[in-house]
């Protein structure tokens, strides 16, 4: 998987081959093939990975959260969605372009997003539920939707966003608006 990051690090889909992965691995094209059939179970595999251990960040950091504001919960949340695309974005985009129409896969990654999203609104609901709006299924399909939809747009046609204080500010901005009870 970092054979494939490299490739796709350092010359994007041009040099994206199998035969391209298995010389900077260091494996020959058979035992590449032994493992994946082809180079999208490679980026799939990628993602899953990568949810692994976003997952793994996120609730780490909702257990440990018990002395943190709304403010700071906020902000890490939105750090912790943003943070996989921060490095590497030429990598995250062409995963993103190649994997778009995998339909299992996206419907995989976008119903862990929406759990992260459901974790988190419900942890601020639990805080201050005068002040935070109880989470329902379509607020947070609409957040994580909105949330995401902003990152990878960012990715694809501005990635120099994704890296800029005042674009993260902005996603705070629009979750703390959304999240907050409406009177």
């Amino acid at each position: 998987m970092e054979a494939t990051a490299q490739v796709l690090e350092r010359s994007g889909d041009a040099d994206f081959t199998t035969n391209h992965i298995a010389r900077r691995a260091g494996f020959s094209i058979g035992t590449l093939y032994r493992y994946f059939p082809h180079k999208k179970a490679i980026l799939k595999e990628m993602v899953e990975a990568a949810l692994r251990k976003q997952d793994a960040r996120i609730r780490g950091w909702l257990a440990q959260s018990d002395g943190a504001t709304a403010e700071e919960l906020i902000e890490h949340m939105v750090q912790h969605m943003l943070e996989p695309f921060l490095s590497r974005s030429r990598v995250r985009k062409s995963m993103l372009m190649s994997l778009m129409h995998e339909s299992e896969l996206i419907a995989r990654v976008n119903a862990a997003h929406l759990e992260f999203i459901r974790l988190f609104h419900a942890r601020l609901a639990e805080m201050d539920p005068l002040r935070f709006r109880k989470p329902t299924d379509l607020t947070c399909h609409t957040l994580a939707g909105a949330l995401l939809g902003s990152i990878r747009t960012s990715l694809i046609f501005n990635p120099s966003y994704l890296q800029d204080a005042d674009y993260q500010k902005e996603l705070v901005a629009m979750v703390t608006h959304f999240v907050t009870a409406r009177r």
